[in-house]
């Protein structure tokens, strides 16, 4: 207070806030100091939480919101927020913790928009430099909560998912890790993700030394527009083979067809296709194989697998192999509002948004009151959860928590 700089930071008086933690409530004060930039605009900042660094998401500190986050991507708003307080001793109502997910969320916004940004006017190169950049897209329906969802026909949503890693590195007998992982995830249009898609592996890869880009996806007409006309294109063997499943009704056929596949006879796939669909007479199994021949006629490029392409590709790096693709179906990317709970710190909030994180984000209750002397914190430390039962719903979210 008494070194900072007067005339930018003007003094606007103390306020007490408390802080809700996975282990209980901290209060404290600090000023608050108002800043007009030059454009006029104002802003609040507290220069105590500058200094000490604190980590937090408006009054809900770093463990807590990487707990609520966890538990938001399994259980409703709230039981999500029951679940928290019954384990924390701290109380948060499900409004508060659909609050701090949105806060979450808007900083994540912030952060793709300044990269992609960066990206557009050639700011961002990473420095790893690599031979061959391996990449995976696809889109994953996820329900959404609310009930208003269901009455306008929207309770699902695709997010799309990115993925890029520049090999596999052997971690045990038949166990290998992808090297070098970059994941993206959003809800934008295609053009839109491709850009900060971009952008989020230009950060970690230097792609002016890359010499080849190899994308695994299923064909989906988004993912072809995030395709670059360089890059070599293989159809994700997992959606190749399921279009397969779902579009051959008969047995024998369908494993003929997956037979020719896999020696990569790919003319006399269609071939067969085309001899199998004038063999039938059902008019529903002749629309599900003219589904499937049109599926791998906008796809025959990728067909093959990207070693059989006649691509010259160089030795991979040392310590890394080149195996097949198709990870993306082992991947689930909730983890990005947990990344951003790590990153997310110094807020600085605009005027209109202080009585908002003082209120609106907590719901706050008072820390739980006892006879006699009133709550303290025992000599021998406890988690309120982990006493009694443990069992469904409530053990699920304990180990996520790390419990």
């Amino acid at each position: 207070m008494e070194g900072r700089d007067k005339k930018k930071y003007r003094n606007k008086g103390a306020r007490q806030t408390t802080v809700k933690t996975v282990y209980g409530e901290v209060t404290y004060q600090r000023t608050v100091y108002e800043v007009t930039e030059e454009d006029g605009t104002r802003h609040f900042v507290y220069l105590l939480d500058e200094t000490l660094e604190l980590d937090h998401v408006g009054l809900i500190s770093t463990n807590m919101a990487e707990l609520l986050v966890k538990g938001i991507t399994e259980l409703s708003y709230r039981e999500c927020a029951r679940q928290v307080s019954e384990m924390t001793g701290q109380t948060i109502s499900a409004m508060g913790v659909w609050n701090v997910i949105q806060a979450l969320g808007e900083k994540v916004c912030e952060d793709e928009a300044e990269l992609t940004e960066a990206y557009k006017k050639g700011q961002v190169k990473g420095k790893r430099e690599v031979p061959v950049l391996f990449e995976e897209a696809d889109g994953v329906y996820i329900k959404l909560q609310g009930k208003d969802r269901k009455k306008e026909k929207q309770d699902k949503s695709e997010i799309k998912i990115g993925i890029a890693y520049d090999g596999w590195r052997k971690t045990g007998p038949d166990r290998y890790a992808l090297e070098n992982k970059v994941v993206v995830a959003g809800f934008s249009k295609a053009k839109e993700f491709q850009e900060y898609r971009e952008a989020a592996i230009a950060r970690e890869f230097n792609l002016d030394e890359v010499d080849q880009r190899i994308l695994n996806a299923d064909g989906a007409s988004w993912i072809k527009k995030v395709k670059d006309k360089s890059t070599c294109f293989q159809l994700d063997p997992f959606h190749r083979n399921k279009a397969v499943k779902e579009k051959i009704h008969e047995p024998a056929a369908r494993d003929a067809v997956l037979e020719l596949i896999k020696g990569e006879e790919i003319e006399e796939v269609f071939r067969y296709l085309e001899i199998y669909r004038n063999s039938l007479s059902d008019e529903a199994e002749i629309e599900d194989v003219e589904e499937l021949i049109r599926y791998y006629e906008n796809n025959r490029e990728g067909l093959l697998p990207y070693q059989s392409q006649e691509l010259e590709l160089p030795d991979p790096p040392e310590g890394l192999e080149y195996r097949n693709m198709g990870t993306m179906e082992n991947h689930v990317c909730s983890g990005k509002l947990y990344e951003v709970t790590e990153r997310l710190r110094r807020p600085v909030f605009e005027e209109e948004k202080v009585e908002e994180l003082y209120g609106e984000i907590l719901m706050s209750a008072k820390t739980p009151k006892k006879d006699g002397k009133g709550y303290q914190y025992p000599a021998v430390g406890h988690v309120v959860g982990l006493e009694g039962k443990i069992q469904g719903e409530r053990k699920r979210l304990l180990y996520m928590a790390g419990y």
